[in-house]
Order: C-alpha cells, then structure tokens, then sequence
C-alpha cells in the first residue's frame, strides 16, 4: 500500500476512535490513553490505526509523498514558513509539507496520530512525546529562547511580588510550568501563592485582554504583542535563564531511520532558510509578518527574544567533546521532568539525539 493510501485509511480510521490522553495534575501533560468506547467496532479500529501506523512512519517516502513537519506559532520556527514560501525544499529536491497548529498539544497528537513525519517542539515536548510510546530523533537544534518565553503581567502588576493571590494563565505544558517555576523560585513565590489557570496558546490574546487573568505565560509573538498593544509588563523572561528552554527538529524513529536523505536535504533547507533571512531581511520579515499578522516591530522583537544556531554551531553542540553540548545543556529540563515525575527513568540522550544529520552537511 503507497503512503498516500496509508494516510488516507489512517484518517478515516482516526474519525472513528478517539483517543483521550489524561494528564497529570502538575503539570498538565498529556501522558496516556483512556479508552471510554469499549464496542467491537470501535476495538477493531483501533486495532487496524495502530497496525497502520508503524507502517506510515517506516514506509520510505518517494518523490511525490510529502515530508508533512508541523509547526506551532513560536517565532524560532519562523524559518520553515519561509523555506516553504521560497521553495527552497523544491531548490533541495525534496518535498516538504508545513502544517501548521495553534499549539505544541496538537502537534504532539498529530505526531502520535501519525499525521506528521516530523515537528518543531521544545525539548521537554519532545521528551514527553519519546515517554509516551512515539519514539523520535532529534536532528538539529532550532533556537535557545533567549528571551522570548515570557511571564507578563497586566498594567497593574509591575513585580513578581504583585503577583500573590492573583490568577497566573499558562498552557500547561511542561515549558510553561517551567517557566512558571523558575520565575516564582527567583522571587521566593510559593506555588501556593498563586492561582494557575490553564489557558489554552490560541486564546492568550484574548484571555488577558480581557483581564481573565492577572498575568500570563506565553511565547513570541503573542508575548510581544501584550507587551506592546495591551500595554503588559515583563515579569521574566527565559533571558533570565539562558540555555535552559531549547527547540528542536525531530523526526519519527521509524521516519529517521528509513528516509535519512530526506531529512538531510530538510536540515540544508533549514539552514539555508536561517541564512536567507540573515541576507535578505526585508523580504523575509514581509513573507512572515503577512501570514503570522503581526507587524515588522513585533517580528523584528521576537527575533532578538531567540539564538537560531547555524550549522557550524549546531556541529559542535552535537559534539559530545564540546563544552556547551546538547547532552549537557538538555539535563536542566530532563531534571525537572524527573522531579516533576514526567519520566519514568532517565532518558538515554546519546540515543535521543542524533548527530549523524549535521555531520553530512559539510557543504551547503
């Protein structure tokens, strides 16, 4: 059976069963499955989606089955909007659909569903979908938030101290309590001190806007825009904890380990797209500000909340002999994932992540 045909029969089977994922009290990921229809017809769809899969992710894409990576709106990702827009996966002959989601929770599902070969995710995302039975490998390092995840408060809140007994709104992904944690640890705020509201990322704007909360935890470019239209204040930001939120490129294992020369060609495209940009400025910020709707200022700001290693770079963190290395830098969040118990055990981060991509690309 091609690809195409797989993907369809996966979809139509997924309209048919519904998996839940439960999530944990603290914080609130997603991490497993309830089955609520227990019916024949619904066992044996189940049955059938997940034969199905292993084969959709093994199956070598030919030159007409697109690559499908997903993305969420967070600016580091920015890049794969313009690669597509300039054809420049077509320049590397391989053909590459962006799909994109109003937040990293439903592109971790359509990863597990299968709908994605590949996604951009924070690490601890990344980490949480490896835990919950969806294997992947992490190619390359996209950005280090240097500023870009936020804690912002509304007019009146000007201090972490004004933020006892009032309403904090986060995702509740394991990013956003991250954050959370760190900014209330830096300012002696315990947990308890604060009401956390779940609010999912595409009802930010409108959550604070509203006053629905007293502060909020968000991500370029909505953290910009409440900055800049809503007239919000920086609490904290991860530039006050450099290195330590970090996004990734990964690809399904079974993906990976059957199309490398694909996922060679998409890593060249990457770094070619980061060094468009870095060339041709004005254009690019056109073709991204035009989709995303925001203005030149609030992309240009976002931009300057990020670090986009280049592929030299990139080289080196995947180099296990160099002193800011992925394996080490990763640890921070992994910790926290174990205190928080989100892992089972300890990941295995010399088989999470691959080197073997960005070694290829001596050249572009």
């Amino acid at each position: 059976m091609k690809d195409v045909e797989l993907l369809s029969l996966q979809e139509k089977l997924k309209s048919r069963s519904k998996n839940i994922h439960q999530k944990t009290v603290k914080p609130k990921v997603e991490r497993g499955v309830v089955f609520r229809n227990k019916s024949n017809t619904y066992c044996i769809s189940l049955l059938l989606l997940l034969f199905l899969l292993p084969f959709l992710s093994c199956s070598k894409v030919g030159s007409q089955t697109p690559v499908v990576i997903g993305i969420n709106t967070w600016t580091g990702y920015d890049p794969l909007i313009l690669a597509e827009s300039k054809n420049l996966f077509q320049k590397n002959n391989v053909n590459v659909e962006i799909k994109r989601y109003g937040s990293a929770q439903e592109e971790m599902q359509a990863m597990r569903n299968g709908v994605l070969y590949g996604a951009a995710l924070t690490m601890d995302e990344a980490v949480s979908l490896h835990e919950s039975g969806c294997p992947v490998k992490a190619v390359l390092v996209i950005d280090y938030s240097m500023g870009g995840d936020m804690l912002i408060g509304q007019k009146s809140i000007t201090d972490m101290q004004s933020l006892k007994a009032k309403k904090i709104g986060y995702e509740g992904t394991v990013v956003g309590e991250f954050l959370l944690q760190r900014a209330l640890k830096a300012n002696n705020i315990k947990e308890w001190e604060v009401k956390l509201i779940e609010v999912k990322a595409e009802n930010w704007l409108t959550t604070f806007r509203e006053h629905g909360v007293d502060a909020m935890v968000c991500y370029n470019p909505t953290s910009t825009i409440l900055l800049n239209r809503y007239e919000g204040n920086l609490l904290f930001s991860s530039k006050d904890i450099p290195f330590e939120i970090i996004d990734i490129l990964v690809f399904s294992e079974s993906f990976f380990h059957s199309n490398k020369s694909a996922i060679v060609k998409v890593a060249k495209t990457w770094f070619e797209a980061l060094e468009y940009i870095n060339g041709n400025p004005d254009e690019a910020s056109e073709i991204i500000t035009s989709e995303k709707q925001i203005t030149l200022a609030e992309f240009k700001q976002g931009l300057s909340g990020l670090i986009a290693p280049d592929l030299k770079t990139n080289k080196n963190i995947f180099n296990s002999e160099y002193d800011n290395n992925i394996y080490k830098y990763s640890q921070v969040i992994i910790d926290f994932m174990m205190s928080e118990g989100l892992l089972s055990g300890r990941l295995n981060t010399d088989d999470f992540f691959d080197s073997s991509i960005v070694s290829t690309l001596d050249k572009l």
